[in-house]
């Protein structure tokens, strides 16, 4: 079997079978069981049958994420604490590749959007801290989408939805080729009016090519690349100070190559380069708004609030697995990565800003007896701002009894300030030149974040009762949190976060699976003010329930049923109070002539609108119900 073939073996009706295979812990392919850390598998079956639309909604099926977006358009996708709008601190990558966007506030909501859910086999997300094997944007968990292989979507297929909300989806995809060579290309629209109360409509554009070769029995290559185009309300008034009515346009657009060596049955090596661009077209006009202190404006002067922007991010990596004895596995790489951005508004220049930054990494996997395995990780990376920083891990498993494995292990991260953090410069002027505002003059003197996690956990897989359970028990304290304050971002406070989750996926008859995720959590901030305004205070408590059934005549139905304790995404004035939201979709495949066929119903929160994110402007996550029909080809 290929690399790239073993690479996507595992599906969620393997999972009860045997142990999956992941990569996304230490870039090393390990049992799921011997991982150092608490890895969740969603394949594509799963995907498919949670109804969901895009990729933040998918999250939801992994313990301690919260789905949330400060308006419809800009979904996101956070671990644990809300921390901030951008996903800052989330590593997410598609096929090894980062989606961290530059130009402004290390964006990876918009890099979410990039990838198509038809096209993806399964996601990885690594519960926790993971900066020792990726760098300073794993600090809050890694997300990593393995998208199928080109070969194994030879032929074609169409999709379209249609319901309330405004929702109008459509999508379709042609593969051609055989395992020497083969190509795929997916095109897809996706529009929806967001939340209710909110001027956020949503059209998302997408244009993914993907292609693989095996030129020789030693040698993958795979290549991608790709667009997408998103046109989003923005706003909270026509006349807003700050944030009136008006449309973001974006275009993100990247390509990367990727060629792997099997060296032997063990050894291989894999050199990656990707290239990413993120476009944003942000510019609108509000009335100047006198103050007490300055010479009243004109009749008729506007502030002009421009936050257009471009920004461009390169990566080169190398990287080698070897197998030093029987024991002891090891894998080494070396990259170096550039980010650049370019704004008028955000960085009050034309030049372009930049840092650039070479790393080393490796992970050292060493079976000290049956039942003893000892998993260590260091990054290092040389920032050309923040100086050098390392990132270690020290995790260490008891295979207890075949299929039960208890761990134990510390991991350190850190985050660097992106670009902005380090020199954003952003005034707001009238039309008339005269300076109105002064949002950001950044000095850059902000250091690292970092974070210490410490975390026990348990897999067991109960292959009589057809049932899985994988439990995590962390205690994370993170250092130099950074804040703007009085226009400049400097590192405000500390934080320390303990909390409990575990995930149980049952089986209990060939036709039925039931998961059960729950997450137990505490938030202590060590500035005063902010533990006592609830400064991005998670749920105390979640729980998620799903049920898939398969009923006669092959019809699918799923139940998913979310509880979410009391929260915030912003502070106590935006308290959102305990809710629940179950979704709910039937599915009935069918043929037409040699074509196979699915129509689909999905109900989303099927108790109605409930109040969502920014509760001060009455924003509510509305009820959405929608028919989608498939055909493959």
């Amino acid at each position: 079997m290929s690399a790239q073939a073993a690479e996507r073996a595992p599906t969620e009706e393997d999972y009860f079978a045997h142990v999956p295979v992941v990569l996304t812990a230490s870039r090393l392919d390990q049992p799921l069981n011997e991982a150092p850390g608490a890895i969740t598998v969603i394949d594509r079956h799963t995907i498919r049958l949670s109804g969901a639309r895009t990729l933040v909604e998918v999250m939801r099926l992994v313990p301690g994420y919260l789905a949330g977006g400060w308006n419809g358009a800009n979904p996101l996708a956070s671990y644990h604490i809300p921390i901030d709008d951008y996903g800052t601190r989330n590593l997410v990558l598609i096929d090894g590749r980062s989606v961290y966007a530059t130009s402004y506030l290390g964006d990876t909501h918009r890099g979410m959007m990039d990838v198509m859910l038809e096209d993806i086999e399964r996601i990885e997300v690594l519960r926790g801290a993971n900066s020792a094997a990726y760098g300073a944007n794993a600090m809050f968990g890694v997300i990593n989408i393995i998208t199928r292989h080109s070969a194994d979507t030879v032929g074609g297929e169409l999709s379209v939805s249609t319901g309330d909300n405004g929702i109008r989806d459509r999508r379709a995809r042609i593969g051609v080729g055989d395992e020497t060579a083969s190509f795929r290309l997916s095109i897809g629209e996706q529009r929806d009016s967001g939340y209710l109360n909110a001027y956020d409509d949503r059209r998302l554009g997408q244009v993914n090519l993907r292609a693989d070769f095996q030129p020789t029995m030693f040698d993958e290559v795979m290549v991608a690349m790709g667009v997408s185009y998103l046109d989003a309300g923005e706003g909270f008034s026509p006349t807003d100070d700050g944030n009136p009515f008006h449309t973001i346009r974006t275009r993100d657009a990247y390509w990367m190559a990727e060629w792997r060596r099997q060296l032997n049955d063990t050894d291989e090596i894999k050199v990656s380069a990707n290239y990413m661009e993120d476009r944003k077209w942000d510019y609108a006009t509000s009335p100047a708004v006198n103050k007490d202190d300055e010479l009243p404006y004109a009749p008729g002067e506007l502030a002009l609030w421009d936050y257009n922007s471009v920004g461009r991010r390169a990566s080169l990596e190398l990287q080698g697995t070897f197998s030093l004895t029987a024991g002891l596995r090891a894998l080494l790489g070396l990259g170096h990565q550039g980010e650049q951005a370019r704004s008028r508004g955000l960085y009050d220049s034309q030049k372009w800003v930049s840092v650039r930054e070479s790393r080393a990494f490796g992970a050292l996997e060493w079976r000290a007896s049956p039942q003893w395995l000892v998993n260590a990780g260091l990054f290092a990376g040389q920032h050309s701002e923040a100086g050098t920083y390392h990132s270690p891990r020290l995790m260490v498993s008891w295979l207890a009894l075949p299929g039960h494995t208890f761990r134990a292990g510390v991991t350190e991260s850190e985050r660097t300030p992106n670009l902005y953090e380090y020199f954003g410069s952003t005034r707001i002027f009238t039309s008339t030149g005269r300076l109105y505002d002064t949002e950001t003059a950044a000095t850059g003197n902000v250091k690292p974040e970092s974070l210490k996690s410490k975390e026990l956990g348990y897999t067991g897989r109960f292959p009589a009762q057809n049932l899985t359970l994988d439990l995590r028990v962390y205690d994370e304290d993170m250092h130099d949190y950074i804040r703007k304050s009085r226009g400049d971002y400097i590192n405000r406070t500390d934080l320390n976060l303990v909390g409990a989750e575990y995930q149980i996926r049952w089986r209990p008859w060939v036709s039925t699976e039931f998961w059960l995720n729950q997450s137990f959590s505490r938030l202590k901030w060590d500035w005063p003010s902010y533990e006592r305004n609830d400064e991005r205070r998670p749920p105390e408590h979640t729980t998620l329930i799903g049920w898939f059934q398969r009923l006669p005549w092959e019809v699918q139905l799923s139940v998913i049923h979310e509880r979410l304790g009391g929260m915030t995404f912003r502070d106590n004035r935006d308290w959102m109070p305990f809710s629940h939201r179950t979704d709910v979709r039937l599915a009935y495949p069918f043929r037409i002539g040699t074509s196979k066929a699915e129509a689909a119903f999905t109900v989303q929160s099927v108790e109605g609108d409930r109040p969502f994110f920014l509760v001060r402007r009455n924003f509510e996550l509305t009820r959405k119900s929608f028919l989608t029909l498939r055909v493959e080809m």
